[in-house]
């Protein structure tokens, strides 16, 4: 190899080198303000034995009775899984997702994302699916990811007493895509009203939107800054 050969190796070597440490040092400094999405597909279940026999919820753990579930409302932490639901809507040429508003403690009269609380035995994913049939009576849903898990705090709950008020409940917020655009949405007596807005969470800020709605808005962007313009 010539000494011209050797001095242009070694300043394409620089070169190479600079380039890496600079996409490194970008990649660093990244705003990951609102980044922290799992895996498409991944719902974060570890299984720890059989996974089917884990994964049977019988019919008690459906339907606790009142008294129960009051106290746990009171004196545990909840965990309940809710849905950002989106549909493309081809007359808009846009991505919407869903919104209910809440017909009960906590948060009655807020516009909310749909979900409740997950039962033992399921899945996250699981659950995000039989909220949004059970809730909004949407079956074609497919459950994408998690966006993110957020530990909520309320002063009251439908559960309160003359001397214990309040809940606490960690929820998971799982994306999850309407196969079927066109299908109606029906409410159960957890919701008194729905509506459809856009996921860019600059407009739901301007237009009020609660800041938990917010939260998963700007989760999504940050995965994905072009997924409310895709039509996929």
């Amino acid at each position: 190899m010539g000494r011209g050969s050797v001095i242009a190796s070694f300043f394409a070597g620089v070169a190479a080198a600079s380039i890496y440490h600079y996409m490194r040092s970008k990649k660093k400094n990244e705003d990951k303000t609102n980044a922290g999405a799992t895996a498409i597909g991944r719902d974060l279940s570890l299984f720890y034995g059989d996974e089917r026999e884990l994964t049977t919820i019988t019919e008690s753990r459906k339907f606790l009775p009142g008294d129960l579930y009051g106290r746990m409302v009171r004196d545990c932490v909840v965990c309940c899984v809710d849905s950002l639901i989106v549909r493309y809507n081809p007359a808009l040429q846009r991505k919407e997702a869903l919104l209910v508003e809440r017909a009960a403690e906590p948060v009655k009269g807020v516009w909310w994302l749909p979900g409740g609380r997950m039962l033992k035995g399921e899945t996250i994913f699981g659950a995000a699916v039989r909220k949004a049939k059970g809730e909004t009576g949407l079956d074609c849903v497919k459950p994408i990811q998690v966006l993110g898990v957020w530990n909520t705090f309320f002063p009251t709950s439908n559960w309160d007493t003359e001397t214990e008020k309040g809940t606490q409940t960690v929820n998971p917020i799982v994306l999850v895509e309407l196969e079927k655009p066109g299908v109606d949405v029906t409410l159960d007596d957890t919701s008194e009203r729905y509506r459809w807005i856009s996921l860019d969470p600059d407009e739901a800020a301007a237009n009020g939107e609660d800041r938990y709605v917010l939260e998963a808005l700007m989760r999504l962007k940050a995965w994905d800054p072009s997924y409310d313009s895709s039509t996929n």
